[in-house]
């Protein structure tokens, strides 16, 4: 080494030693302000902000499922049964009729169908009996046409109440359909109902005409008999001579 290098040799060490006493004589929190990197705390600080952001993304996703749960159906699938219901009331409910929503099908009723009263007309009789049952028939025809118009409204709502069912989303939208199928069949109910008043209605009407016409020709038989039981009163005699 040259004298040259050892004087730069000399230098750099001196250097170092001047750094080196700086750095002794600074005051303990002046030291304290250099960094030092530790790895396990480094590593510890990772895995709690990961935790953390894995707890922030589970929230996320659980108020995205609420928000999907909440979801409602955007269409309802249902039908207007009223004007049905009304068509059909309104058929069995002619004045003087003997349907069972004719506010005098009572006294109707009674006055067709008399039993114990002899007939005075038989063909008068016969004949409002059996106008007054065809119109009944008549009357039960047309609420069953009412009800048929009814039916192609509630198959197109059944079918998108199955297509909605495989593609329902969420405890809202299963509730919603559900409360549009119970609807439904409380519509049902009523519409059976409906047709089942008017099976009974026909049934009474019918069976009153044919039991109706045994037990008053029966009646009108016995009355004839009491007539003719009753004693012949003899006439008085009557003298066709001629006086002077």
């Amino acid at each position: 080494m040259g004298r040259h290098g050892a004087f730069r040799a000399g230098r750099a060490r001196a250097d170092l030693l001047a750094v080196a006493a700086a750095v002794l004589a600074l005051p303990t929190s002046a030291r304290g302000q250099w960094t030092v990197y530790d790895p396990a705390n480094y590593a510890e600080n990772v895995l709690q902000y990961s935790h953390q952001l894995m707890q922030i993304d589970n929230q996320v996703r659980q108020l995205a499922y609420q928000l999907q749960a909440l979801r409602k159906l955007r269409i309802v699938p249902g039908r207007d049964v009223r004007p049905a219901l009304a068509g059909i009331a309104g058929a069995m409910a002619g004045a003087n009729s003997l349907g069972y929503a004719s506010p005098g099908a009572d006294h109707v009723f009674q006055n067709v169908f008399p039993v114990t009263r002899p007939v005075a007309d038989w063909r008068a009789e016969q004949r409002a009996r059996a106008v007054a049952a065809v119109g009944v028939l008549r009357a039960a025809m047309l609420a069953t046409a009412r009800q048929q118009a009814s039916v192609a409204p509630g198959a197109q709502a059944i079918e998108q109440m199955k297509a909605m069912n495989r593609a329902v989303q969420g405890h809202e939208q299963a509730l919603e359909l559900q409360n549009t199928a119970a609807v439904y069949a409380a519509e049902e109910l009523m519409l059976l109902r409906q047709a089942a008043m008017a099976q009974t209605n026909v049934q009474a009407v019918y069976f009153a005409h044919r039991v109706n016409d045994d037990a008053q020709r029966d009646e009108t038989v016995r009355a004839r008999l009491e007539q003719l039981a009753i004693p012949a009163v003899a006439p008085a005699d009557v003298s066709l001579r001629v006086g002077p």
